[in-house]
This record gives structure tokens, C-alpha cells and sequence, in this order.
């Protein structure tokens, strides 16, 4: 027998209470009802990771499995509010139809902000690697041929904007994946001391 899921829910209103104090959230957050008495839900919000007393009239449940590209709502992986899909920026087509990004575009502005710095980016493009040349990624050790067996991209810090060095495409990616941050690659290295399955 399958496991039945959470209570989901979508709080639109976008009011509740916390430490003893109405206030205010993102509209559309999603959250996880804890627990309900006299009328109220106590939700933990996923975005904001913080439980909020709010009105059981004011929150809706969710099916979480039915939201995404392939229907009319999708949750944003930043803010996790539901919203149209329509607010999330198309980013690729394969043969189900329009893959969408998967954080909506107000959070994509913020993101985007943090962008190289084209100063210091264009003064970077004239010491990239020659195509054909051989190249050392600074982060993999990984040796490739630029162009030919890797990609190299400029790694720039999504804090500051400021430029860092070359790396192959695939330690970017990793990167991003990480958030750009020292303590998730930290909560990493852990993860794997813990579960080292080898016993080293």
C-alpha cells in the first residue's frame, strides 16, 4: 500500500501569525500543515522555512505531483510559491512540449542580478583558452582539449559578480547546483564522511 502524502497546502492570502504577531508572507506560499486546532492550521512555509499560524479558511490543499510543466501550476524551487506557469520563463522544448525554468521570474531577476560583471568579463574573454589547446580545470584536475572534449566556461561569484577563472562546464554546473556557497559544499563533504560506505 502506498504511503499517503502530506498535507500540502497553498496559503494565498498571504497573513498568518508568528511569534505572536500578524503578519505577512509571499502570497501562494507553499507549506506543510503540522497541526490543526480551533480554526487554525499551524503551516511550516518550505520558502521561508518557518511555521506560521494561519486561518484554516485561508489555506488550501494541494496535490504537489500534479503541479509542474505539464499542467497549469508549477512551485517555484526558490520562493516555493504555486503559481501560473505562465510566471516561469520557457527554457527548453524536448518531445513532451515546453520545458519552463524551474524558479519563476521574479526570483530569475534576482538571480540575474548577479550576474559577471562586463567590465571585468570582456577583459576576461581575451585570456580564455585557445580551442584546441589543452586545459586543466582548476577544481576536477580533469584534463580536456578546449572546445573539443570540454567545454570551459568563465566561473564568476553569483555574490559579488566578480569574475574567478576558467573551469569546465561541468564544475559550473556543479557549482550552481551547490548554490555558489561554501557552507552547502561543506554540508557535503560532510554528508559523504558520514555515509562513506567504504569505511576509509
Amino acid at each position: 500500500m502506498a504511503t499517503p502524502l502530506p498535507d500540502w497546502v497553498v496559503c494565498p492570502q498571504g497573513e498568518g501569525v508568528r511569534e505572536n504577531r500578524k503578519r505577512s508572507f509571499p502570497k501562494n506560499s507553499v507549506g506543510l500543515v503540522e497541526w490543526t486546532s480551533q480554526g487554525i492550521a499551524r503551516v511550516w512555509l518550505i520558502g521561508k522555512d518557518e511555521e506560521w499560524d494561519i486561518p484554516i479558511e485561508e489555506v488550501e490543499q494541494i496535490d504537489v505531483t500534479k503541479t509542474g510543466d505539464k499542467f497549469a501550476q508549477k512551485i517555484c524551487n526558490v520562493c516555493h510559491r504555486l503559481l501560473s506557469v505562465e510566471h516561469f520563463s520557457k527554457n527548453q522544448r524536448n518531445k513532451h512540449g515546453v520545458i519552463r525554468r524551474p524558479s519563476c521570474n521574479r526570483c530569475r531577476t534576482d538571480i540575474d542580478k548577479r550576474a559577471p560583471k562586463s567590465s571585468q568579463a570582456k577583459q576576461k574573454e581575451k585570456e580564455r583558452p585557445e580551442k584546441g589547446t589543452p586545459f586543466k580545470c582548476p577544481i576536477c584536475q580533469k584534463r580536456s582539449i578546449v572546445g573539443i572534449t570540454a567545454k570551459i566556461v568563465a566561473d564568476h561569484d553569483h555574490h559579488t559578480g566578480n569574475i574567478r577563472d576558467f573551469i569546465c562546464d561541468s564544475c559550473n554546473t556543479g557549482l550552481g547546483r551547490f548554490k555558489n556557497g561554501k557552507n552547502v559544499l561543506i554540508d557535503a563533504l560532510h554528508y559523504l564522511e558520514e555515509r562513506d560506505t567504504l569505511g576509509h
